[in-house]
């Protein structure tokens, strides 16, 4: 089952990847699509390679008995062929966009949208239908009209960033490789570890997100925790900066101004606080996975601020501290070490000659040292001396 679970980094269980409470992201896979007449349908040529290839294999194989088997053959290097053809008529079709130029994201325009201007803009919410495919033909997430936050992480990388560049009304071809979907974990109990996708979308709505002063502390509540179980998605997939993200969002959610202002201790703020808290922890475990310890000392401080005696807090606060003096021992030593080769060079590397530190060149050295230094010591003394009235 997708919704697997995994121990909240804080005090409870969590529910990984917000599939519930309605929550709107591109992992559920509650809305059906039977009976739907979409425009923009692609459907799927068909070659003849294929046939072309078994003909040739079974009229070469009258011989000696092998017909069979190089007729097998022929299908094979006809699958292959196919399947050659189809990739070398993508990226010669110059309706095919590549994204982010490495032949991982590309879209197609299936039906043409707005322009430009139409473009949903970063923070927008967006409404979408879409539709995925798997490369067995397996349909994988199917929504009539699905709603996210454009480019916060809520959903895979890759309709963040091909919703970003469809006008109003498009409707286009997308085709997804593993790495900006579903990665090398997959998703159960439909989509296999390292899947391409292929996926149809048609881009329904744009708009501005209400201000958070103007929301409830339940919508702010509510919002909040849906961000905050976003970020543990991507944390137990180990994308931390994503995790990150939604963390943060999480908590500037529930720490933004409200012209609703419920008593202190009402049930509903000490719910916020709970999962400010969590929000808070999780990102600081965060970001110590990431190695950034600075930003993770913060979010601890963070914690703390909220609840002084929170035990992970203080824990990971204390990873911290570790770590800070673990360099700084590091660059004693290090200053040490530079300081010995200093003295090495002044003294000629006295002890470490290729002879000995006991040969007559290095007692020679030692006496010059010596004498210069009683010479200087007897100097001092006779000016001591002759000062005196």
């Amino acid at each position: 089952m997708e919704e697997e679970r995994v121990q909240d980094l804080v005090n409870e269980d969590t529910k990984i990847g917000g599939y519930e409470e309605n929550i709107q992201n591109a992992f559920s896979t509650e809305s059906s699509f039977e009976g739907v007449n979409r425009i923009g349908k692609v459907e799927e040529g068909k070659g003849d390679v294929s046939q072309n290839l078994k003909l040739n294999g079974s009229s070469s194989s009258t011989d000696d008995g092998g017909g069979i088997g190089k007729v097998e053959e022929g299908e094979g290097y006809a699958k292959e062929a196919t399947e050659d053809m189809k990739e070398a008529e993508e990226e010669s079709d110059p309706e095919w966009l590549d994204i982010l130029g490495n032949g991982k994201l590309k879209k197609k325009v299936i039906v043409k949208g707005g322009d430009e201007s139409t473009r949903p803009r970063p923070g927008q919410d967006v409404t979408i239908w879409s539709r995925g495919r798997l490369e067995d033909g397996t349909t994988v997430d199917q929504h009539d009209e699905i709603t996210f936050g454009l480019q916060e992480g809520d959903v895979i990388q890759a309709w963040d960033l091909c919703v970003s560049l469809m006008g109003m009304g498009e409707t286009c071809e997308v085709i997804v490789d593993a790495l900006y979907a579903y990665g090398s974990t997959g998703r159960e109990p439909d989509i296999p570890e390292n899947a391409t996708i292929t996926y149809e979308l048609q881009l329904l709505n744009a708009q501005d997100k209400p201000e958070f002063f103007t929301m409830s502390a339940e919508d702010k509540r509510t919002l909040g925790n849906r961000k905050r179980e976003r970020g543990n998605w991507w944390y137990s997939r180990n994308d931390f900066m994503l995790a990150c993200h939604c963390y943060e969002q999480a908590v500037k959610i529930l720490e933004s101004p409200s012209k609703e202002k419920p008593e202190p201790d009402s049930e509903i703020v000490k719910q916020m606080d709970d999962i400010r808290l969590k929000s808070y922890n999780n990102m600081a475990a965060a970001q110590l996975k990431a190695k950034n310890y600075d930003t993770a000392k913060k979010s601890c401080e963070a914690v703390l601020a909220i609840h002084p005696d929170n035990v992970k807090g203080l824990f990971r606060l204390g990873k911290i501290i570790h770590n800070e003096l673990s360099k700084l021992v590091k660059q004693q030593t290090s200053q040490k070490e530079r300081e010995r080769n200093m003295y090495r060079k002044m003294m000629g590397d006295i002890g470490n000659s290729p002879n000995g530190g006991g040969t007559a060149t290095n007692m020679w050295k030692w006496g010059l040292v010596l004498g210069a230094s009683a010479a200087a010591l007897c100097a001092i003394g006779l000016g001591f001396v002759m000062a005196r009235p």
